[in-house]
């Protein structure tokens, strides 16, 4: 008489084989997957250290030991009588202020702001003056070389495009009357993508597309990054040594003096701003971008489409 086997026929010990093979099969790919997971999540976590410290040694080598010829623009050497146009109070430290600082320490170069607002969006205008003024000091641009334009025109409203027609004349009566011979302002995204900073640029592109600033007068446009870029502080040295050829970087100490203009603006010194002082790479670096009507002509047709 044949002998039976219990795993063929008998459906409870078929049932409690194949829920074993299952566990053990669910157990291994655990643990597989785990042990994965952590060399990955260790392999990761290396490589962020390496070019932390790579980013470092590089901010120290450019800056303090100054072995790298960081300040990879020519502005520092060409421009003699320089005009920063922003949107509103505190645009001249949050964005601009490396290079500001830059320039205002050559004794050959006069620094210039014209702000196109007072920053009344809060209804806190009268204070945001003043405010301008103090930051201003800070950063070493005279009380007489700043301008502010006061109109009903140019609301501060983040969704509140600017005539470009309004800003233009505005804009080419003070580079004509300042014999200005280099203009700084927003690109098209305006760092944060505020309409009245992104206004800035299509009326200087309206400027330069039509020839109307004088032969000796060059524009550029602060270049916009990318979340991840714009919070990444001295990590996006190296990313934008290779993206852009008009670099500019501050020291620890200089960075500092821009923090302190910053904070002149107290006004606008909300919790969110704590984090941006601290993480934004604006505070360490500028990158700019010629303003040429080639490119200009190409930016507008896809703007257009």
């Amino acid at each position: 008489m044949p002998v039976s086997v219990p795993f063929a026929t008998d459906p409870h010990l078929r049932f409690d084989e194949i829920r074993r093979i299952v566990s053990v099969y669910y157990d291994v790919t655990i643990k597989e997957t785990l042990n994965y997971g952590r060399e990955t999540a260790c392999s990761l976590l290396t490589g962020i250290l390496c070019y932390a410290v790579f980013c470092v040694a590089l901010y120290l080598l450019a800056t303090y030991w100054q072995v790298l010829p960081w300040q990879s623009g020519t502005l520092l050497s060409t421009a003699r009588r320089v005009m920063f146009v922003i949107a509103h109070p505190d645009d001249e430290c949050m964005f601009f202020g490396p290079l500001i600082m830059k320039l205002a320490q050559k004794n050959d170069c006069e620094v210039y702001l014209l702000c196109l607002s007072k920053g009344n969006y809060d209804k806190e205008g009268g204070r945001r003056k003043k405010e301008l003024w103090e930051s201003c000091r800070i950063l070493g641009i005279p009380d007489s070389n700043i301008t502010l334009i006061m109109s009903t025109l140019l609301p501060d409203d983040p969704k509140v495009k600017w005539r470009e027609d309004i800003l233009g004349s505005l804009i080419l009566n003070h580079v004509e009357a300042l014999s200005i011979d280099t203009v700084i302002t927003f690109d098209k995204h305006g760092v944060s993508n505020h309409a009245n900073h992104c206004s800035l640029f299509y009326a200087m592109a309206l400027l330069s597309v039509e020839k109307k600033l004088p032969k000796n007068c060059y524009a550029y446009a602060l270049e916009t990054t990318s979340i991840l870029r714009k919070y990444s502080c001295v990590l996006d040295m190296p990313i934008s040594y290779l993206m852009s050829s008009h670099n500019y970087v501050v020291s620890l100490a200089e960075r500092s003096t821009i923090k302190r203009a910053m904070q002149a603006h107290a006004s606008q010194l909300v919790w969110f701003r704590s984090l941006y002082l601290l993480f934004s790479r604006y505070l360490f670096i500028n990158s700019l971008r010629k303003i040429e009507i080639l490119d200009l002509e190409l930016d507008l047709e896809l703007d257009d489409e």
